[in-house]
Formats: C-alpha cells, sequence, structure tokens
C-alpha cells in the first residue's frame, strides 16, 4: 500500500497570500486619505446645516423652537468638532 504526498511539507506556507496595501503606491495613500476625509467632513457638515435650515424654517412655521433645539443640540457639537479639527492649534510634529 502505498502513502500519499507528504502534506507536512506545504503545512507552513499557503499557495495564496493576499498583498494588503499593495494595490496604491504608498506616496498615494496620504493623498487618498486626506480626500476622504475631506469628502466625509463635507458631507457631515453639509448635512447638519440642510437639518438646521430645515428645522428652522419648520420652526418659524408652526412657532415651536423645541425641534429647533433639538437639532442644535446634535448638530452643534458635530460642527464644533469639525471646526477644531480642522482650525484647531497645528502640531509641529504633523506634516
Amino acid at each position: 500500500m502505498r502513502a500519499g504526498p507528504d502534506r507536512r511539507s506545504h503545512a507552513g506556507s499557503k499557495p495564496f497570500q493576499p498583498a494588503i496595501g499593495r494595490d496604491f503606491p504608498i506616496s498615494d495613500v496620504p493623498a487618498i486619505e486626506a480626500r476622504t476625509r475631506g469628502f466625509l467632513a463635507r458631507g457631515l457638515a453639509i448635512f447638519v446645516q440642510g437639518s438646521l435650515a430645515l428645522t428652522g424654517g419648520y420652526a418659524l412655521w408652526t412657532r415651536d423652537n423645541l425641534p429647533l433645539e433639538a437639532v442644535s443640540a446634535v448638530g452643534g457639537p458635530i460642527g464644533g468638532a469639525m471646526v477644531a479639527y480642522y482650525f484647531g492649534p497645528q502640531r509641529k510634529d504633523a506634516e
């Protein structure tokens, strides 16, 4: 009776290993991350401003400020965090 091929020789290596992070050149990664952060920040700012404008119009129409206060309570800290991130003190070690 013949034994099959020795499978222990291939136990440590896999035939197909993904090369994570090799799709983009290293120099392009910071630019892609910056564009993604900019896109998300713009989208979030537009959403917060739009929701404030919409509830502001609703508050003027119904003369009820409670919905505007609720949206401001949620959207205000988000807008403040974005302003603090983009316009806050600059670090010397960051490039």
